[in-house]
This record gives structure tokens, sequence and C-alpha cells, in this order.
């Protein structure tokens, strides 16, 4: 069996920045009214006007996966049925409200954990806080995701949105909590790396041969989950 993901990998986060502020606010639109006169209908301009990803909200709550991304998951979700679900990096909460619903109302018995290294982030009310679990861990030292161990059931789908250490905390996943079938999901940064350092990501992604494979179903649908979708495909003896 394949043993080169246990390398140490530098930090290819290190070539774009971090998340923007998690607080959702409604769209502003500096370049034409909200309330468009009626008699000039035809006239009225047919973009959006502003920028839907950062728009997005759930619940209020701002949420960083944009329509398309929604929909790709919804696919994932109702095929693999998880049991648990891990996002790494919670910004407001949005994704993990938004995750807890969606498996809910596909009648799947899913619990949902976000993991961050500043909880006070979140903007989860209590009264949304049912089969959802917030622990505080910091990716840049995997070994703080160490309790995810004793939280999970399968299957499981971890998502990497907290954009630190990405390669090291997979490889964590994959010794560590990853069972076969499982899925561990980059988004955002694949073709970030693929820009800025296309060596480096060949090499780290190829490195995972013959434990992870990609999903070529979902790794294809949007610009979010460009090429960041991986399976386990065995596991080791």
């Amino acid at each position: 069996m394949e043993k080169t993901f246990r390398k140490d990998y530098l930090d290819l986060n290190m070539f774009r920045g971090l998340g923007e502020d998690p607080a959702y606010h409604l769209p502003t639109l500096t370049d034409r009214p909200r309330a468009w006169p009626m008699n000039r209908w035809a006239e009225a301009p047919r973009d959006l006007g502003f920028n839907d990803f950062t728009n997005c909200q759930w619940k209020g709550l701002r949420l960083l996966k944009d329509p398309a991304t929604q929909s790709a998951y919804h696919n994932l979700l109702w095929e693999i049925r998880p049991r648990t679900i891990i996002e790494l990096g919670i910004y407001s909460g949005a994704s993990l409200v938004w995750f807890r619903d969606i498996t809910k109302l596909l009648g799947i018995d899913c619990n949902v954990i976000g993991v961050d290294k500043n909880l006070g982030r979140s903007q989860i009310p209590e009264s949304e806080r049912d089969h959802i679990s917030l622990l505080e861990g910091d990716c840049s030292v995997p070994s703080s995701l160490e309790p995810l161990r004793d939280m999970i059931k399968h299957p499981l789908l971890v998502i990497d949105d907290a954009h630190c250490n990405t390669f090291n905390v997979m490889a964590w996943a994959v010794a560590h909590l990853l069972e076969r079938g499982d899925y561990f999901i980059i988004e955002d940064m694949i073709p970030y790396w693929e820009r800025y350092s296309p060596k480096l990501l060949a090499e780290y992604l190829g490195s995972f041969q013959g434990v992870l494979e990609m999903d070529m179903i979902y790794a294809n649908t949007c610009p979010q989950l460009d090429r960041g979708v991986f399976r386990r495909s065995d596991v080791e003896q």
C-alpha cells in the first residue's frame, strides 16, 4: 500500500489570503436603484449588480457556498447519506446550519461538526444548534483534531474550508478518520494552487495514490469544488 501521503507538506495556502469578514449583509447596489420604475422595465440591467457568491445566505447567516456548489452538495449528500459531516473553518457557521437542514430534509440522520481555532466567529443562535457540534481546533496543528476520532460515524464527509495546512490535515484525516467510501473535499483552493504552485500541487495530490481517488462526477460540477472532491479508495492493512 502506498504510504507517501505520510510526508510533511508545505502549506500551499500561503499563496492566497484567508476568507473575508463572515458577517452577512444585504447586497448593496452601487450602479442602480433597488426599486426600478415599472415604466422603464425594458431598460433594466440583466446582470445581478452584486457579487452573488459573497451575498449567498442561509437563515440570515452568510453562506460561502454559491448556488452551483449547493446543488452539487445536495446530490452528493443524497448519494452517500453521511452520518457525520466535518467542516474545517466555520466562518459565520451558516454552512453548518445549511448542512444540518439539508440532511434533515433528505431524511438523513447526520451530525454536523464545525472546527475552528476561533469559535467566536460563529453566529449560530442557540435555537439552531440541534445536531451541530463545535470543536476548537487548529489545522496548523493536526493533533488538535484528535477529539474528532471519538465524534464520528460513517459514512463521513470532511470539508476543508479552513485553508490552512490542508495537505497535512488531509493526510491526518486519511490516517485517522476516513474509511473506504468516505470523502475529503478541498473547497476553493485548487485553481489558485495550480496557478501559483502547480508542480507542488501535482506532487502532493499524487502522493495520495492508492488511498484516495478523485470523484469525477462532483469534481467537475462547479468552480468551488473544481478537482477537489476525493474519496477514500482503500484502507491500509
